[in-house]
């Protein structure tokens, strides 16, 4: 072969490579970059295997409807409602719940209920006033909208509505931070219900960890905890896990 084919030879064969990686590039990068984007926008990604998962749980129980930003819940909710301090809640969670605050009471611990059942209409205003505050920092509208959804959840993605959510505070926790703040965990009296809250059924709701915060969607409240009742509360705090972590296992399992 003379000089001059075995060059055209040589520029065929790199030009069949270059177009062969080009493919790859074009077709399965982007198809990956796609399959992590999706991942991270819908909370927990992969379903953790979990074992010793208490027995008669079902993903479809009451206690454990899952409402966040990925799973909304654009019309109200149909409960029996009941009242305790004048907070609305679901009746069914109304027992537990004076359970948990008569603990706190025997423990040393006065506590302040702020917030229960929220209508989707009343979310809207919550966020709408949350936001207000925050364009009159100075903020941006997209920089308003971003800090707001970090600390409320849009309408129809509050687990509010749900009825099984609670904002509970120590009171003196309360009384130095009335507008609820994660600070509020430095109090005494806010640690015992962050401890004790599985005892009555309840979880904190938006642990302070960053992965767990990625599966939430919501930053950590030290105060929002919510009735998943005694033993999914159990085997959540021992595990670590979000709600959303433990409701994707237990479909994992088929239940």
């Amino acid at each position: 072969m003379d000089k001059k084919k075995e060059h055209l030879v040589i520029a065929f064969s790199l030009l069949f490579v270059a177009l062969v990686l080009s493919y790859a590039v074009t077709t399965f990068i982007p198809a990956h970059e796609q399959k992590k984007a999706h991942q991270g926008s819908s909370g927990a990604t992969s379903a953790k295997k979990l074992t010793d998962l208490p027995k008669g749980v079902s993903s479809f129980d009451w206690d454990l409807v899952l409402v966040n930003k990925w799973h909304k819940k654009d019309k109200e909710i149909d409960f029996e409602k009941a009242q305790v301090s004048g907070i609305t809640m679901d009746a069914r969670i109304k027992q537990a719940l004076l359970d948990f605050q008569s603990g706190a009471r025997a423990a040393g611990y006065q506590t302040q209920l702020v917030s229960g059942y929220r209508s989707i209409q009343y979310q809207k205003e919550v966020f709408s006033g949350v936001k207000k505050n925050n364009l009159a920092e100075g903020m941006s509208d997209e920089e308003a909208e971003k800090k707001t959804a970090a600390v409320v959840q849009y309408p129809g993605s509050s687990e509010h509505q749900t009825g099984l959510a609670v904002d509970l505070a120590g009171r003196d926790a309360f009384e130095k931070y009335p507008s609820l703040e994660a600070e509020m965990d430095t109090f005494a009296s806010q640690k015992w219900l962050i401890d004790h809250a599985a005892d009555y059924g309840f979880i904190l709701r938006y642990p302070n960890d960053k992965k767990q915060m990625k599966e939430t969607g919501i930053d950590y409240e030290s105060w929002h905890f919510r009735y998943v009742g005694v033993k999914n509360a159990q085997y959540i705090k021992k595990h670590n896990l979000t709600l959303e972590a433990y409701v994707e296992g237990l479909k994992a399992d088929n239940r």
